[in-house]
């Protein structure tokens, strides 16, 4: 058996338990015979106390629940079984015993008694036995919960063997040496520098090789996942798109890239010197990215793309690799599996860049959705990538990090070979706590407590989106819309519903969602992402004659702690998580209330925005938050800013080298800072990503001319915006802006001529 110091207590449910009657005085020896044994009880917890879940379940590691006193009467039964019922919602291995007197239990219903693990005598067998059975089978219940690496890091850490090896804080002994490490040490805590270890530890096998425990957890997840083979990345998504790619693509290969990816996609081009052939992204009025229309990934429109493209000699018969992103930044979610059928007999490689995504395999919502999601009725010729940030939605350390492979009908991952790339960039040293979290985050996913997790999720969501509504109904005003399905809104009047997925699909010619061109049952809005409108702007794209733009209300929320995830520009997202309770989202609620009442009375801005005010005195000092609001509004509406983001992403730049030749040319140097002014007829050096929409405007290797003024006007209205609107100036990574002798200068890198 395992030895550990986790706190995993004994409850025991009992309404008699402080009772000076025989029965409470047997089960408080009971207890105490427990402890004795080396578990902590906890007791006194009535039935309405575990019903009203004032106990938390995944906090005990068994319960005890008296059949005598009290508890008895005629719907006894019937609260046990939806007792049970919910102290097994997550986990059905959590042990459960039934204690009291032979008469009692003998009237025991057949069905409970599968759902038990035991029943106890109190009047019969010694409080010794009857004790060791307990604590044996809670022993046994912690022994199987924890997954592979983690047990083994576990055991390792509390065999407190001496460190002769690296890292040479020697299990965090050399940070007591001093103050400020001791400090360190302190923060942080003994367990987690004990367990920073080394691949000199052989029983924890090795991330590099794949082997001993590492390979058990690693093995696991896959089951988990739904995957062929699953491997554990230490230091991000980031990278985890750059192994797959440089474990599959090089130089000259054609690949089709999201033109909405993250940049680590654009490494990833670099690195491998593949040809890229975009897939090219809807937009709607609100910024929000839309799906890739289906038709792209027709094998006659990609081979048409290839034989159109000005890079590529000769067509291959199918491209190497085709990477898209599944969810969208605000939850936009593919079918999966029809993109697998539409583009099977198109590439030899599909990547699902499911950074934000790694919840959809565990809950029947996102059925078909999801990269390793199974296709009954087709081989699919590919072999299929999801690349997944373990950290990001699931319960893991930061960078923790997944890659899940499914082999294809006709194109295999060779495990070998791939494992080239993969230790390529992975680190000799990798921090084996993200590892073990790893590992924890896919065995909290497993079994029933995945999709419970995820209904507490939805839970959290659809409650957060009903409560939005409904105070939308008593305002006689304004106030903020949610962006969701028309059917989900006229609910808004019922208690809040689990959500089902064919009311989220979003629909040809439904008004709601601002999408055009959209296939049938093709994508779906995922509803733990709550996008949020204000108003001045309708999803047709017309601009009312007042507004409140998103970004005063996001910099109104994070004066008062809230952090929203995204902010576009009548429109802010915010991500409901595992770590998302009611308390958080009441917070938020509570916070747009009193961004209203500040609006409505007219409060100045230092009352709102005491940060903007300091920074920008001589602007905003006796500024009113309503006449802030009405600036920025009347600045996108004189510029036609809605419009002017649509514009840029009308049609591609023309590509004249790789981003990879453009790279090389940016490493020798040859590259330039020019003002916006000045960029007809330059090559791009860099790409230009304006926040939100976080798509590139323009790619390395791509050329400023006459196609791309609709991006040069996009950058000089973003030069006068932050004249006339200090302190909301448009993010757009790429543009280099320097205050210098002659004022501030807005510039690109571009290549030397």
């Amino acid at each position: 058996m395992l030895k550990h110091d986790l706190n995993f207590p004994i409850a025991i449910i009992d309404n008699d338990y402080n009772s000076l009657q025989m029965s409470g005085i047997l089960i408080r020896q009971l207890a105490q015979e427990i402890e004795t044994q080396g578990i902590k009880v906890i007791g006194g917890f009535s039935i309405e106390d575990a019903e009203q879940t004032v106990l938390t379940y995944s906090e005990v590691s068994a319960v005890l629940i008296s059949l005598e006193g009290s508890e008895e009467g005629p719907e006894q039964f019937e609260k046990l079984r939806a007792l049970i019922k919910h102290i097994h919602r997550r986990n059905d291995e959590l042990p459960v015993f039934l204690f009291g007197e032979r008469q009692s239990i003998d009237r025991l219903p057949t069905d409970l008694l599968s759902e038990i693990r035991g029943i106890i005598y109190l009047y019969e067998d010694t409080k010794k036995f009857l004790g060791k059975q307990i604590v044996r089978a809670a022993s046994e219940y912690i022994d199987q919960l924890l997954p592979p690496f983690f047990k083994a890091l576990l055991k390792h850490t509390e065999d407190s063997n001496y460190s002769w090896h690296t890292p040479g804080h020697a299990g965090g002994v050399a940070f007591t040496k001093d103050p400020v490490g001791l400090a360190f040490h302190q923060f942080f805590g003994e367990n987690t520098l004990r367990s920073d270890l080394s691949v000199s530890v052989p029983e924890l096998g090795s991330l590099m090789d794949h082997s001993g425990p590492v390979k058990d957890a690693e093995h696991e997840a896959a089951q988990n996942f739904g995957a062929d083979m699953t491997y554990f990345v230490t230091n991000g998504t980031s990278t985890a798109n750059k192994i797959v790619w440089h474990g599959i693509a090089t130089q000259g290969d054609v690949v089709f890239v999201d033109r909405n990816c993250h940049k680590s996609l654009l490494h990833a081009l670099i690195m491998t010197g593949a040809t890229p052939v975009y897939f090219q992204p809807s937009r709607n009025a609100f910024g929000i990215i839309g799906p890739i229309a289906r038709e792209q990934f027709t094998p006659e429109h990609m081979a048409a793309r290839m034989a159109e493209h000005p890079l590529i000699d000769q067509v291959p018969e199918r491209a190497r690799m085709a990477v898209v992103t599944n969810s969208t930044y605000d939850g936009i979610c593919y079918h999966a599996n029809e993109i697998k059928r539409t583009v099977s007999d198109a590439v030899d490689y599909l990547h699902f860049d499911e950074a934000w995504y790694a919840y959809a395999a565990f809950h029947p919502f996102y059925k078909n959705h999801f990269g390793m999601a199974n296709v009954d009725d087709q081989d699919i010729g590919p072999a299929v990538f999801t690349t997944q940030s373990t950290h990001k939605l699931l319960a893991a350390f930061s960078q923790a990090s997944m890659i899940h492979v499914k082999q294809g009908a006709r194109s295999k991952v060779d495990p070998n070979r791939f494992n080239e790339a993969f230790m390529m960039h992975t680190s000799t040293s990798p921090h084996y706590g993200v590892i073990a979290s790893c590992d924890v985050a896919s065995k909290m996913m497993s079994g029933k407590s995945g999709p419970s997790l995820i209904e507490d999720i939805h839970s959290e969501a659809m409650a957060f989106r009903h409560s939005m509504a409904n105070v939308g109904h008593g305002q006689e005003s304004w106030w903020f819309d949610v962006w969701q399905p028309d059917a989900i809104s006229a609910k808004s009047n019922d208690e809040p519903q689990a959500p089902q997925a064919e009311d989220w699909v979003l629909r040809p010619g439904d008004k709601w969602h601002g999408f055009k061109d959209l296939a049938d049952n093709y994508v779906l809005i995922d509803p733990i992402k709550v996008t949020l409108v204000t108003p001045g702007l309708s999803i047709d794209g017309f601009m009312a004659e007042e507004g409140i733009p998103a970004a005063i209300v996001s910099q109104f929320l994070w004066e008062r702690g809230i952090v929203v995830e995204k902010t576009g520009l009548y429109s802010f997202l915010v991500l409901f998580s595992l770590g998302i309770t009611k308390g958080k989202w009441s917070t938020l609620l509570t916070e747009l209330l009193q961004f209203k009442r500040l609006y409505d009375t007219n409060a100045n801005v230092e009352s709102a925005l005491p940060t903007l005010v300091s920074k920008y005195p001589d602007v905003y000092t006796h500024m009113t938050l309503r006449t802030l609001c009405q600036n920025l509004h009347t600045f996108y509406r004189d510029h036609k800013t809605p419009e002017a983001m649509n514009n840029v992403y009308t049609e591609l730049p023309d590509i004249v080298m790789t981003p990879a030749q453009a790279y090389h040319k940016l490493v020798a140097g040859e590259v330039e800072l020019v003002s916006i002014d000045e960029l007809e007829g330059r090559i791009a050096a860099e790409m230009i990503v304006p926040y939100p929409p976080g798509i590139p405007l323009i790619m390395p290797g791509e050329r400023y001319n006459k196609k791309c003024q609709p991006i040069i006007d996009y950058l000089a209205m973003a030069r006068e915006q932050s004249t006339q609107v200090p302190g909301f100036e448009a993010e757009i990574h790429g543009l280099s802006v320097n205050k210098g002798d002659k004022g501030v200068t807005y510039a690109v890198s571009v290549l030397k001529k």
